[in-house]
């Protein structure tokens, strides 16, 4: 995936790039198929989960963008690539909280290796946008964490 004339800083966009575009797709199946007596919880909350990480890929393929690099997004990029494991439709509704705990812990290791090329580079506008998702994705696995409980 990496380019020889990509920055690292462009490169650990692109991988968290990726990651968030098969965690998107999660989110969209879990809000489709999820089932049980927690239906109408989990169908809300998933419903947001998607349309914040819908805006999350588009942010961080547009700063990718103003590093002059190209976002990586075509299924062919995503499918040798990502991190974050692409479910099947149909899975038990803990089993999707604990599929998003998971992709949320991959997501914020992408992100500490995105904050620490931007520091290397000297990059505030990408440590300045990217630090609040870290948080972001902690809050929703405490409180993930607390639902499975």
């Amino acid at each position: 995936m990496e380019n020889k004339s990509e920055s690292a800083v462009v490169s650990r966009l692109n991988q968290l790039l990726i990651d968030y575009q098969v965690h998107y797709q999660n989110l969209r199946l879990f809000h489709w198929n999820v089932k049980g007596p927690f239906f109408f919880v989990l169908h809300d909350k998933f419903e947001e989960l998607y349309r914040e990480a819908a805006e999350k890929v588009d942010e961080i393929a547009e700063r990718v963008l103003a590093l002059d690099g190209t976002p990586k997004g075509s299924l062919k990029n995503i499918l040798s690539n990502a991190h974050v494991e692409s479910h099947a439709e149909q899975m038990d509704s803990n089993a999707m909280v604990e599929a998003i705990i998971e992709a949320h812990k991959i997501l914020i290791g992408d992100l500490n290796e995105v904050l620490k090329a931007a520091d290397e580079d000297g990059d505030e506008g990408t440590i300045d946008i990217f630090t609040s998702y870290i948080q972001e994705l902690e809050k929703h696995n405490w409180m993930f964490k607390s639902y499975l409980k």
